[in-house]
């Protein structure tokens, strides 16, 4: 298993306990490396130390919540792992200069767009200082103090600590009398980097540090998860734009390439399927509405309980029907709080992955698909069925998201 791998494994195991009391030693020894290696690798691959990217994905959470659910700030406080609404409302508001509610009504993080991008030939240099705080803009100082007048491009990323200093790596476009001036200054380990092309994720920010991390979370843990494409090799980094002669915008590079998922995604005819089906609403409204079926099913038909292999799941804000496939048809007595659900046949985009990860991203995923490939929705909400593989091979469980296509294709 290569480093990377590693890191995913130690990521993985902080993001299933991201809201609970996290134990970084058992988290370095999920991805099988000792703590300070941890440390190290966090800054190596975010950016970030460890205990920042922890305090940086809850709040990302929390505002995510925010901005799309309607519950009650309390609530997302202590789900997002906060002691009290006081305290969510306290880092809110240091991080986007927002109370909750004004955040809630700003406008979203700005379009994304995905380009091939060819980076010029650079030298690059790096600046340490003893705060993380303001890096940038210290290191920006110096390559002017140095170079007044330089007139081309600067690019920027996080670089990896030293010596207890904190290291921020500067690249300016080639040119060898720049190479002079760098050297012996107070940028150290100055290289060449030849001149490369990529396909970026590119999105741009104005020049305030709550913003510019607000989008980087964006890109990496919403944006990322629910579009066509993956992070590819190669690290982030940001490009300043001056006028005036200062910074006013950044332009935010993530390296990505197009994701395999794709290949699972098909276009299929239903011609209709029919699910015991009970619907809830509430924060324990999956769990309720499966337990409603299951117990009916056990009272009324155990002999059936043996040859269920197929669920439902659909979710409209906090409400959940859930159900199980019918391989025959049924009475239900009056006030059973069920009813017989038929799907409507016709064609679907469906997305098939052997594990039970979050349908949401795969929802979503999807979505984008369906828009990419120039199908138009139809307005029955999307819904999930889980497989199993029956007595068996019970651990094989097959999950599908369906979303209807209307019956014409866009041209």
């Amino acid at each position: 298993m290569d480093k990377s791998a590693r890191f995913k494994q130690s990521i993985a195991f902080i993001e299933e306990r991201l809201y609970e009391d996290i134990n970084l030693g058992q988290a370095a020894q999920a991805g099988y490396t000792s703590l300070m290696q941890l440390y190290r690798d966090f800054y190596t691959y975010t950016g970030h130390s460890v205990k920042e990217y922890i305090r940086k994905r809850r709040l990302s959470g929390a505002l995510g919540l925010i901005r799309a659910s309607q519950r009650p700030l309390a609530e997302i406080a202590y789900s997002c792992g906060y002691s009290s609404q006081q305290a969510l409302c306290k880092y809110v508001k240091s991080a986007t200069h927002m109370t909750p509610l004004e955040y809630q009504k700003s406008e979203a993080i700005g379009q994304v767009t995905v380009t091939a991008e060819t980076i010029p030939k650079t030298l690059r240099a790096k600046f340490y200082h003893p705060k993380q705080y303001g890096i940038e803009q210290q290191a920006l100082e110096a390559l002017h103090f140095l170079i007044p007048e330089y007139p081309g491009r600067i690019f920027g990323r996080n670089g990896q600590q030293r010596d207890g200093l904190f290291c921020y790596e500067l690249a300016v476009e080639y040119d060898a009398d720049l190479l002079d001036r760098l050297a012996d200054s107070t940028f150290q380990e100055i290289k060449v980097a030849q001149e490369f092309s990529s396909t970026f994720a590119k999105t741009t920010v104005r020049n305030d540090e709550a913003e510019i991390g607000l989008a980087w979370d964006y890109l990496y843990l919403k944006w990322l998860r629910t579009s066509m494409f993956v992070q590819d090799d190669g690290r982030y980094f940001e490009e300043y734009i001056y006028k005036s002669r200062k910074v006013r915008k950044l332009i935010l590079y993530l390296p990505v390439k197009r994701r395999t998922d794709y290949d699972k995604i098909s276009v299929n005819f239903c011609a209709g399927l029919e699910f015991l089906v009970s619907s809830r609403e509430g924060d324990q409204a999956e769990e309720e509405a499966s337990a409603a079926v299951m117990n009916y099913i056990s009272w009324h038909t155990p002999e059936a309980i043996s040859t269920v292999r197929e669920f439902y799941v659909a979710q409209k804000g906090l409400s959940y029907t859930c159900g199980v496939r019918l391989e025959q048809a049924i009475e239900l007595p009056i006030n059973s709080g069920l009813e017989v659900m038929r799907v409507a046949a016709g064609r679907y985009a469906m997305l098939e992955c052997s594990s039970c990860s979050d349908r949401g991203v795969f929802i979503a995923l999807l979505d984008t698909w369906i828009q990419e490939h120039g199908w138009s929705k139809d307005e029955l909400p999307a819904f999930t069925t889980y497989e199993t593989g029956g007595q068996g091979d019970p651990d094989a469980i097959i999950m599908r998201v369906w979303i209807k296509l209307k019956d014409v294709k866009n041209g």
